[in-house]
């Protein structure tokens, strides 16, 4: 059986947080009762702070053509590289990051033969061609080659508005993966957070923090 509540009517105890009391009766045996609660939520300001759930994510974007410090800042036209960087301090089974982009950003697709002229995050511009052969091919059973560098990431989906990572299993440590965008649009926009939750555990998850990325007008 299922079940939806809205949270807008609970009362506030002494520290005015709501609270909600579940009560179940399941009628007479010694049978086991299994049962889950979710709760959805939509935020009155949009969320710009970490939250780690037993996954740690953070979410930056650098310079493509250069320069390891984090940007906020470029101009339309111009290419932008986006990190992620995942941690998990115990193994995690069918874990999906999902990483909204801002608006003025669009994700592009390297498999494309109008963008594979770029190189990956992993490949340089002289690098041999043998390395091409390696894309999309499993590693250890498990993973894939993305662009020259090697990713626990199984599947990644590229949209319209993010681009989607998915992995069969994540052991304790730290996983990275990186995608290229171009800043199409000028103007100031929501740096939605990057958020990752077990496929079928959502509680255990995590998200990066957020706030605004500019796109300034490209110069005359």
């Amino acid at each position: 059986m299922t079940a939806s509540i809205s949270l807008a009517g609970l009362v506030p105890n002494g520290s005015n947080a709501p609270v909600l009391r579940l009560s179940l009766d399941a009628g007479t045996g010694t049978g086991a009762v299994y049962y889950y609660f979710t709760v959805a939520e939509v935020p009155l300001a949009p969320p710009v702070t970490p939250e780690d759930a037993g996954i740690r994510v953070e979410r930056w974007y650098e310079r493509f053509d250069g320069g390891a410090a984090p940007i906020t800042r470029i101009a339309e036209g111009e290419l932008v590289r986006v990190r992620l960087r995942i941690s998990v301090p115990s193994t995690r089974q069918f874990v999906v990051v999902d990483d909204a982009l801002p608006a003025g950003l669009e994700a592009v697709d390297l498999s494309l033969r109008t963008a594979s002229a770029m190189p990956g995050p992993g490949t340089a511009a002289q690098e041999p061609a043998e390395q091409e052969g390696r894309e999309g091919e499993p590693q250890w059973g498990f993973g894939r080659w993305d662009s020259g560098w090697w990713s626990p990431f199984d599947y990644r989906e590229i949209r319209d508005d993010r681009v989607v990572y998915s992995a069969n299993v994540l052991w304790p440590g730290t996983y990275t993966a990186t995608y290229v965008a171009r800043a199409t649009t000028p103007g100031t926009f929501v740096r939605p957070p990057a958020h990752a939750e077990e496929m079928y555990n959502p509680a255990v998850n995590g998200r990066s923090d957020g706030g605004t990325f500019v796109v300034t007008p490209k110069a005359p």
